[in-house]
């Protein structure tokens, strides 16, 4: 009878445990609000990587700094996952826009995410000129080995579609917020032609250097994912860095969290 009695007094914790959350900002002004926000904050260093671990509502929360890159970010989401095992990974932090509609300020939420950087070329005479137009999308490195010991291919990757159901209704005041494309590379692009070039073949919102890897890990790992990303400039519309849609996206981000029930 003891028994049953300890066991029907474990059930409501087991049948309402909270979110393990991991999320990831690549750079100090990406993460900064973030851990302000967290309290009984602890901080952890592993390798070139830091966490902080505590509370932010009534989840759990690490916060990674990736630091910058396809490389980094693949890095630390993988340590983050072996040591916290989040129920939950998020990617967040700011983006050059590539989609004309949006501007500054605006929120792209990843319903697709896919690695631009990863082209190929057919052989061509030397003296003949490299064109944009004839790279072809290198999909190989977005491949995964299964457990049957299968590799399985993917054109991208996609957000969890119950965390973007959920954050599509988060309150945001400094734009609009939209389901759309996050492109990844370890690239900053100005040149408008190059920009839209890979709006047009990829139907990217936004650039960024982070997002597709961490999307490439959690997915491996079978851990829901969802990346959020702000606009911080828009090379399309003249609308130069502005490093305070860091902390607009983060506050989103909190908001966000503390949403989850």
């Amino acid at each position: 009878m003891k028994k049953l009695l300890v066991l029907f007094s474990l059930l409501p914790t087991i049948a309402f445990s909270n979110e393990t959350i991991l999320v990831q900002g690549a750079m100090d002004m990406e993460v900064d609000y973030m851990i302000s926000q967290l309290q009984n904050a602890n901080k952890e260093h592993i390798g070139s990587w830091t966490f902080w671990k505590g509370k932010m509502g009534d989840n759990n929360v690490i916060i990674s700094r990736t630091e910058i890159g396809l490389t980094n970010s693949a890095a630390a989401t993988t340590l983050g996952i072996e040591k916290y095992q989040p129920t939950l990974i998020i990617n967040q932090g700011t983006s050059g826009g590539h989609d004309p509609s949006l501007h500054q300020g605006d929120i792209v939420l990843g319903e697709k995410i896919v690695n631009f950087g990863a082209f190929r070329t057919e052989h061509k005479d030397p003296n003949i000129a490299p064109a944009m137009q004839d790279q072809l999308f290198f999909d190989v490195v977005q491949r995964l080995r299964n457990e049957d010991n299968q590799q399985e291919k993917y054109t991208h990757f996609s957000s969890d579609p119950k965390m973007l159901n959920k954050a599509i209704h988060i309150p945001y005041n400094h734009g609009k917020v939209i389901k759309g494309t996050i492109g990844t590379a370890d690239q900053w692009n100005r040149e408008i032609e190059r920009i839209n070039f890979i709006h047009k073949q990829f139907g990217t919102s936004s650039e960024e250097m982070e997002t597709s890897a961490a999307a490439q890990v959690a997915t491996a790992y079978h851990i829901p994912f969802i990346g959020i990303r702000i606009l911080s400039n828009s090379e399309i519309h003249s609308e130069e860095f502005n490093p305070d849609t860091a902390q607009w996206v983060q506050s989103f981000v909190v908001d966000f969290i503390k949403a989850l029930k």
